[in-house]
């Protein structure tokens, strides 16, 4: 009779018992997932964070689908010591967070076994409003003889996904960035960790945060409280200490650690937060409760604010028309400036007068320069001024319109540096117009202009030295002075611009090409 080896049956039943270890391990371990339009959410049901957040409407700088949850993947952790032990334990001994419930857009995960003597439960429901869902954690104790030292504390982050910038020279630190931003009672506050001595910060209890989190140049992860228990947890920021060559990192790993202030009862205490993840889209901010709109131009004044919101509008209804954002910001030069004809046309016949004026009296004043010095040569010029009821500065008077478009040069930064929809938008040669042209590369990467040649700020320089030009009504010995000081304005203008957003210095050259424009018709 054949008799089968009892070694192998070992062996064989060794192999099974390790395979169903094997599987229920990965099964405690597997990824669960939500998803709708504009989320796509991968859940690690080993410590219950979220594995990944993406969104499936964006491409990062690889092209790859936008996941706000690298590049650890352990978005949303809870952290703390429940009943004299530390989470991490109570996970590996219940072999991780069980799904209690499931729908297209609801997930509700536990972490629970026999003898435990708290079940912990967290709730996640995608919404229909782009980037939104609603989180709560709910911790019910069996009894209520709690440890004195329990404490959890959920962690936003590390970071939400962004990179450093490189090659775009002394601007580079409006391009890529992930900072702390939250709304007190003092309005929106952001803040950079990073620095040896600002690595660390911990929240005014004095100023009631109504929601918090991370934000870069086009993305936040937000939360607002959504009931009392959220709304009182003490929260702080912080960033990782990292190895000398990895320090440009740390501020881009900025995380938020929020305290849940838990009690000793068997009723459920439960923290629920409303969450934005998503790209800092002015609709998508607003579009339902808490509006986020505040988390765009921030710093500026109450007034400076609704100048760029305003622009935004306008930039957006002239796309929509003709389907091109570099072609909007010419459109936009060229109504602004219509706006200001008026002003343009009573300077520039000023300036005609003034020039007239300074032809005819430029025999007495060459005749006081050289009879008198100093305070009484002045004096003197003033005097000849006052005699012909004209101003010394009259000449000067088209530059007027220029920095009457100061404040809006300003507002066009700040929309360029952080409007979301403009992100993605090409010009000709240009990339994206939030970002210097990058004509071509350079082959290095210079300390003030970065690693490409930009066409953009030559021309918007030449054009603002040639208005400036056009403007001035200089006497004979005024002349040199003055064209030095053009130059160096000329020069100025130009480095300070090199690294601007392309957007920005497209409509600068524009503003100018139409100003000089104007001067020769008139002068002519």
């Amino acid at each position: 009779m054949f008799k089968f080896p009892t070694t192998f049956l070992a062996q064989w039943l060794a192999g099974f018992f390790l395979l169903c270890l094997h599987m229920a391990t990965a099964s405690a371990a597997a990824p669960a997932t939500l998803e709708n339009a504009s989320l796509n959410l991968q859940f690690n049901l080993a410590d219950g964070s979220v594995r990944h957040w993406r969104l499936p409407q964006l491409r990062d700088a690889t092209g790859q689908e936008q996941d706000m949850a690298a590049p650890e993947g352990r978005l949303f952790a809870l952290t703390g010591k429940l009943a004299g032990k530390d989470l991490h334990e109570w996970e590996t001994l219940a072999g991780g967070w069980k799904i209690r419930e499931q729908s297209p857009d609801t997930l509700v995960m536990v972490l629970e076994q026999a003898d435990q003597p708290f079940t912990l439960t967290r709730r996640w429901h995608l919404r229909e409003q782009s980037w939104r869902a609603d989180f709560a954690v709910e911790l019910r104790y069996q009894t209520a003889a709690s440890s004195a030292d329990d404490q959890l504390e959920l962690q936003v982050g590390p970071g939400i996904g962004e990179l450093p910038a490189h090659g775009l020279g002394m601007g580079q630190s409006i391009y890529s960035y992930t900072e702390l931003v939250y709304r007190d009672n003092d309005g929106v506050q952001t803040l950079r960790l990073g620095d040896a001595d600002n690595q660390q910060f911990s929240a005014d209890q004095a100023a009631q945060t109504t929601w918090l989190g991370l934000q870069s140049r086009y993305l936040a992860m937000i939360l607002s409280a959504a009931n009392d228990n959220a709304m009182h947890a003490d929260w702080q920021a912080s960033v990782p200490r990292l190895p000398e060559t990895e320090a440009e990192l740390a501020p881009f790993r900025t995380s938020v650690s929020i305290r849940l202030p838990i009690h000793a009862t068997t009723s459920a205490q439960e923290f629920q937060w409303h969450v934005f993840g998503g790209g800092k889209a002015y609709e998508a901010l607003t579009s339902t409760e808490p509006d986020l709109g505040g988390l765009l131009f921030s710093s500026l004044w109450n007034w400076m604010r609704g100048l760029s919101l305003g622009i935004m509008q306008v930039l957006e209804s002239i796309q929509h028309i003709i389907g091109d954002w570099g072609l909007s910001i010419i459109l936009l030069a060229f109504l602004i400036r219509l706006v200001m004809y008026p002003m343009a046309k009573k300077t520039i016949s000023a300036q005609k007068k003034f020039a007239a004026i300074q032809a005819r009296i430029q025999p007495e004043l060459q005749e006081i320069r050289r009879n008198y010095k100093g305070g009484e040569q002045s004096e003197r010029i003033l005097q000849l001024y006052e005699h012909h009821q004209v101003s010394p500065l009259a000449g000067l008077k088209p530059l007027l319109i220029v920095l009457v478009q100061v404040p809006v040069f300003v507002a066009l930064f700040h929309l360029l540096g952080q409007t979301f929809e403009l992100r993605d938008a090409s010009f000709l040669w240009i990339k994206t117009l939030a970002e210097p042209d990058q004509l071509f590369p350079l082959g290095t990467d210079l300390p003030i202009f970065g690693a490409y040649f930009n066409l953009l700020p030559v021309l918007m320089a030449f054009t603002t030295l040639l208005s400036i030009k056009l403007a001035s009504v200089p006497d004979g010995q005024s002349a040199a002075r003055q064209a030095i000081s053009s130059g160096l304005m000329g020069l100025g203008f130009f480095v300070l611009f090199y690294s601007f957003p392309s957007g920005m210095v497209l409509y600068w050259t524009v503003a100018n090409i139409l100003q000089v424009t104007h001067q020769k018709i008139a002068k002519g």
